[in-house]
């Protein structure tokens, strides 16, 4: 018999508390549903594309030098792996929970925007990325950040 071990939690604020209750619970369902995952596992998985919003929005600044830069110049922050991509792609197909949970992280509608960056490749983002993750103060489930940041898309497709 074989046991898988678990991968750490940081210890921090609980994701959930990010938003109402009501949206995490209806983007939590709709994820556990879209993906026929776990409702706790659901759970979990939402908490850590917050935990990306949050990250996003903490670390928006008007310095064009802070952070690493698209193709076109224009700067970005943080990038999610593989894992967390697929929970915001199914967020986004819930336009108004995802909505309402992008204004009460960030104030705002958080964009999808898939690119590739040298950075992306070469594993800065993501280095970058986890510790925009740990600033948050929130807890970091390592099961959905152990994979690289990748794009989900074809290099550059809005490019």
């Amino acid at each position: 018999m074989t046991l898988a071990t678990a991968l750490p939690v940081t210890t921090g604020k609980d994701p959930q508390n990010l938003v109402p209750p009501e949206v995490f619970d209806h983007l939590a369902r709709h994820f556990a549903a879209v993906k026929e995952v776990t409702l706790p596992y659901a759970e979990k998985a939402l908490g850590q594309l917050l935990v990306f919003l949050k990250a996003h929005a903490d670390s928006r600044t008007d310095d064009p030098q802070f952070g690493m830069h698209l193709p076109t110049g224009e700067s970005y922050r943080v990038v999610p792996t593989t894992t967390v991509d697929a929970v915001w792609h199914t967020a986004l197909q819930d336009t108004e929970p995802y909505a309402a949970a992008c204004e009460a992280i960030a104030g705002e509608f958080v964009h999808h925007r898939p690119i590739v960056t040298r950075e992306i490749e070469d594993g800065t983002a993501k280095k970058y990325t986890m510790r925009a993750l740990e600033k948050t103060g929130y807890a970091i489930d390592m099961e959905f950040w152990d994979g690289a940041a990748e794009s989900c898309c074809p290099p550059n497709p809005c490019v």
